[in-house]
């Protein structure tokens, strides 16, 4: 259900149980905005009560500094962000820190291309991070790309998605 119907549904619940007339909540309408506002921190207040974690660090802001410091070749920037990006089709960046994750895709880019990284000491430790997390992003990542790849399947037959919406539209006429 959506937070729009919701809302107008609470609304008129608000105004007869007040046993004030029953008005229309129009959806640009300040009072609709502050109901929003309450309903989203409300329930982001359930979901961190019940385990969830609202809010996730990316690793992008990490990288660019990661990679200043190792002294990496600049090419090996996109492929970064590229693992980065893929990362987030994942369960990575709840699981383990943005420091983690950020080494983690740096260490499986350099090994793709061969790069060298300091062991001595450890170049992971430098950055908050623990080479089991980092060894168990790259097993995420070489999951993910063992997948096949997604197929665009139509909604309608002939691949025009208006049909769908005229099929409707005569159907309720």
């Amino acid at each position: 259900m959506k937070a729009r119907q919701v809302l107008i549904v609470f609304h008129r619940m608000e105004c007869r149980m007040e046993n004030l007339p029953v008005e229309h909540l129009e959806i640009g309408s300040q009072k609709y905005h502050d109901l929003k506002t309450v309903l989203s921190r409300t329930e982001r207040h359930i979901l961190k009560e019940m385990g969830f974690v609202c809010h996730v660090e990316h690793p992008h802001k990490f990288i660019s500094n990661y990679l200043a410091i190792l002294e990496t070749p600049t090419e090996l920037r996109q492929e970064v962000c590229n693992l980065a990006n893929d990362s987030l089709r994942s369960t990575l960046c709840v699981r383990y820190k943005s420091e983690v994750v950020a080494c983690g895709v740096v260490y499986a880019a350099t090994r793709r291309f061969q790069v060298p990284l300091p062991w001595n000491p450890p170049w992971w430790k430098v950055f908050d991070a623990d080479k089991s997390g980092i060894d168990e992003v790259c097993i995420v990542l070489a999951e993910l790309y063992r997948l096949p790849k997604a197929k665009y399947i139509p909604v309608c037959k002939d691949g025009d998605s208006s049909t769908f919406s005229n099929q409707m539209r005569d159907s309720q006429s």
